[in-house]
Order: structure tokens, then C-alpha cells, then sequence
């Protein structure tokens, strides 16, 4: 497959990169306020779960109505943890919490495997490049974590005007690699944003499911980036 594939492209957050502390711990902390223990892990499940049910209600945020969907969001992890309260409160307190970590640059750190995987592939003639629905902060995140100088390119939402899962962004991503879509390929960890843009696109696409929040989705699943050494 390696001599068809000309090059790889990736999401960014939940794919090569992750906010510190986990989400489950932040809002794990958020809850303590509110008198309620509940162990991270129990939330990750949770968490999980509400990305399954939403996934494609996520697609079609576009920041008009984010804080609509996350109360959504939030309800259904209280829910799946058998939590009442005050879901205005909780959410408003969980996105303030959120914000304020993921504004900053030092709170991003790369997953484990990310690295050695880019640097295999380096080594090899593939264009590599990331396709997000981000602004600019990403840039200075990658470049933070030095991981900037691994890719030909880095397409970010905010800066071009389009959206995943637009067909567009991937063909943007396309045009810059050089490469037709059908020797592309897209990795990301939402089917809907990420795996349905990139296959309408006319590009392979690769569901990086981290969490295990989608056994059941129709296409090729891996939990990590290891799947790559077979590309190198």
C-alpha cells in the first residue's frame, strides 16, 4: 500500500496532541467543588460514551452554538454517571475550566507515539501535513512541542474560512500536498468530522480511536499511531 499513498495527513487534537491535565481530571476537579467525588477513569468511560452519542451533532459546530452542544455534552456524562445537579452551573464552571487550560500553549503535550511514528515517516518521501478545525494557537502548540518541523503544511480552520468535515479543507490539504486524494490518507478521531470529510474528499481515512469511543464504527480503526511502522 505504501507505493499508492503519496501522503498522510492528521488531525491534530486527539490525534497527535492532548490537553494536560486529562479532561476527565479537569472535570473531575470541577465536580469536587460541587461536594461530589468521582474517579477520572469513571468519567473517561463517560466522556466516551457522550462522544459516541454526539458525534455527529459535533460536526456541526461552528462556534454559534458550542455552548448549546456542550451542555448537551455534559449532561449526558452526568447522566451516564448518575449525577443530578445543576447542569447550567456545571457546564458554564467545566467550560470556564476548559478555556482556561486550553488557551495555553504549555498545556498541550504530544501523545507518546506520536513522535517516533512522524519520524519514521520522515524518512520516507511522504508529504505530511495536518488538516484541523483550530486557530492559531495550534501553530504555536506544534511549534512548542516541536513538532512543527515534521510537516510540509498545517491547514487551520480559522485561517482558511472552511470546516471539517468539508470536503474543501481536505482537498486544500490535498493541493498542498501535491497529491490526488485517493493516494491521501487522513487520520482522526472523529468519524463524522474527521472520517466522512476525508472519504467524501475522495481520500483514505484511518479513525484514530484513542478512547475506544467507537468499536462499532464502519472503517478502519486503530488506537494508536504504531498502525504506521507499516508504512515506513
Amino acid at each position: 500500500m505504501t507505493e499508492e499513498i503519496d501522503a498522510i495527513i492528521f488531525d491534530a487534537g486527539g490525534t497527535l496532541i492532548d490537553v494536560r491535565p486529562p479532561k476527565e481530571e479537569i472535570f473531575a476537579r470541577v465536580l469536587s467543588e460541587y461536594g461530589i467525588t468521582t474517579k477520572p477513569e469513571k468519567i473517561a468511560s463517560s466522556m466516551a460514551k457522550a462522544d459516541r452519542r454526539l458525534d455527529a451533532e459535533f460536526a456541526e459546530v461552528d462556534g454559534k452554538d458550542e455552548a448549546r452542544f456542550w451542555r448537551d455534552y455534559d449532561d449526558l456524562v452526568l447522566a451516564d454517571l448518575e449525577i443530578k445537579i445543576h447542569i447550567e452551573e456545571v457546564s458554564n464552571d467545566l467550560s470556564k475550566s476548559l478555556e482556561e487550560i486550553m488557551q495555553k500553549v504549555e498545556s498541550w503535550t504530544e501523545y507518546p507515539d506520536v513522535r517516533p511514528a512522524l519520524e519514521r515517516l520522515r524518512r520516507r518521501d511522504f508529504k505530511l501535513g495536518v488538516v484541523s478545525n483550530a486557530t492559531d494557537l495550534l501553530n504555536k502548540v506544534l511549534h512548542n512541542l516541536d513538532l512543527a518541523k515534521y510537516f510540509d503544511f498545517v491547514i487551520i480552520s480559522d485561517e482558511v474560512g472552511v470546516r471539517k468535515p468539508s470536503p474543501r479543507i481536505f482537498m486544500m490539504a490535498a493541493e498542498k500536498a501535491g497529491a490526488s486524494p485517493s493516494r491521501s490518507i487522513y487520520l482522526g478521531d472523529k468519524p463524522t468530522v474527521d472520517i466522512q470529510g476525508a472519504t467524501r474528499a475522495g481520500m483514505n481515512a484511518i479513525l484514530v480511536d484513542r478512547a475506544n469511543a467507537f468499536p462499532d464504527a464502519r472503517c478502519l480503526r486503530i488506537r494508536d499511531l504504531t498502525y504506521l511502522k507499516r508504512f515506513s
